[in-house]
């Protein structure tokens, strides 16, 4: 794939590297550009002589299948300083989406030559340090590296060695989260050379970069453009498993998988704790290597507050799976208590979406690559050219895979009706608490040894005076007979 070299303008060198400089600076969030770096330089010489290649075809294919809605640059490479003042890599185009012109650049790719010439070298090292710190300047974005895996800067014979050191490189690096390829097989006869086909990698700089090329290859472009998934290159420790819920063993629960492969789980019961089983499917996307054997384990992490959720997985090993295949596995979820929100808003409700993550964890894990691609790669370079990050999972002793889970616990709904009925008994009780301090009730008081009958609404005063002068309040009560009190001549 990738080497070390070239003799161009190069940033400041860091621990003997240039890429490594570049590499450990984060990129700042901005919208994710494709950068599309063809290579040039005198291997590809048959894919740019023979008519009879579908070349620039399968460029513009690409184009349209993989970008990730920011800005489309495309651009060819060779070795920096050798066609000054022309830079590797050279824009071609830069801008949006526009077909006619990004057509016209890809029929523009040329091969170009030296002074001297000769065809140019390729310097990838320098190709995607100047792609990031240039084109992309230094911001995140999708870089498209189009090669026939053959390098040679200023002529070096150190191919493999290149390689290796570029390789490690880029594993290494924090800045580029994400690479997948796509090998594909390619004849075409030049008049100076032959190839047998192509390796189109895709490189992320930035995480925004890396969640968009993980959406571009399960989208329906790419999967259409290329029979076989993406190679997954980098990370390694980073599982592709995919899980499909087929069946549940507890009452009334409704599990779904949803688009971005996640589970909702919904019918858990609330108030009391509880456990919850599920059977499905475990699929391995782990192309192109398949999983020898691995030991499982299930982690809960609620992101959102329930700290004391214990998951299990069932069986405890993997054994044998190629990419594309299934083992059924059930896990199962001990639920805590969770309880309804304190306050009459607590009353109300119904149920509560909770978020968290399963980890399926897989230790012990060995990996090697499937007998099927080794054969298809086979046809495009020998094996033991290929480059070294290909063979990474030979390092590879754990990965963990992330399962998105939203539980949607229900509470019963009896506290509500009841809590709804003696809220109507309140009201009702209130009610006639009004009608009864509204309506007026007939009293028979004792006024001085006189007898009175008396209409009062309680709480209501009246003055009554009898004929010999003497005057009294009578005051009505919510409850039982008047008052009476006795009022002297001035009133008092």
């Amino acid at each position: 794939m990738l080497n070390k070299g070239g003799r161009g303008p190069r940033p400041r060198r860091v621990q003997g590297s240039a890429l490594a400089l570049l590499l450990l600076v984060s990129p700042a969030r901005a919208a994710v550009t494709s950068v599309y770096l063809i290579q040039n330089s005198g291997w590809m010489e048959p894919f740019y002589t023979d008519a009879r290649a579908p070349f620039r075809p399968l460029l513009g294919a690409l184009v349209a299948a993989s970008q990730a809605g920011g800005e489309v640059v495309i651009a060819d490479f060779d070795q920096d300083g050798q066609l000054a003042p022309r830079r590797s890599p050279h824009v071609d185009y830069r801008g949006p989406d526009d077909l006619a012109r990004i057509a016209a650049a890809i029929a523009a790719l040329d091969l170009p030559v030296q002074a001297n010439g000769h065809l140019t070298d390729a310097d990838f090292d320098g190709a995607l340090v100047r792609g990031i710190n240039t084109v992309l300047d230094g911001q995140p974005g999708i870089v498209w590296l189009v090669t026939n895996n053959r390098n040679s800067p200023s002529n070096s014979q150190r191919v493999d060695e290149n390689t290796r050191d570029f390789a490690r490189r880029l594993a290494d690096s924090p800045a580029l989260p994400l690479i997948v390829a796509y090998p594909m097989r390619l004849p075409a006869q030049g008049r100076e050379y032959a190839a047998r086909g192509l390796i189109i990698y895709g490189i992320a700089y930035g995480e925004e970069a890396a969640a968009a090329l993980r959406r571009l290859t399960r989208a329906p472009g790419l999967t259409r453009l290329f029979a076989d998934p993406a190679v997954q290159l980098k990370p390694l420790d980073q599982a592709p498993l995919a899980f499909t819920p087929l069946s549940s063993t507890t009452p009334g629960l409704v599990v779904d998988r949803l688009p971005d492969g996640g589970l909702r789980i919904e019918g858990v019961p609330g108030g009391r704790a509880s456990s919850v089983e599920i059977s499905g499917a475990l699929r391995s996307d782990y192309y192109p290597h398949e999983i020898d054997g691995a030991r499982l384990s299930l982690r809960w992490e609620g992101g959102d507050g329930v700290p004391g959720l214990g998951a299990t997985i069932e069986p405890l090993t993997l054994d044998h799976l190629a990419p594309g295949q299934a083992a059924p596995v059930r896990l199962q979820l001990r639920v805590p208590e969770i309880d309804r929100a304190l306050g009459l808003a607590g009353w109300l409700q119904r149920d509560v979406t909770l978020h968290g993550v399963l980890r399926i964890e897989l230790g012990q894990l060995s990996l090697s690559l499937a007998p099927a691609f080794a054969a298809k790669m086979s046809q495009i370079a020998a094996l033991d050219q290929l480059p070294s990050v290909f063979f990474d999972n030979r390092a590879v002793t754990a990965a963990t895979a992330s399962l998105p889970v939203t539980l949607i616990v229900h509470f019963p709904v009896w506290p509500l009706l009841g809590g709804l009925l003696g809220l109507l008994v309140a009201l009702l009780l209130l009610v006639l608490l009004l009608m009864l301090l509204r309506r007026e009730r007939e009293h028979v008081v004792s006024l001085d040894g006189q007898t009175r009958r008396i209409r009062l609404r309680p709480f209501q005063t009246r003055q009554i005076t009898l004929p010999g002068g003497r005057a009294f309040t009578v005051r009505g009560r919510a409850f039982g007979p008047p008052s009476v009190r006795a009022v002297n001549k001035h009133g008092g």
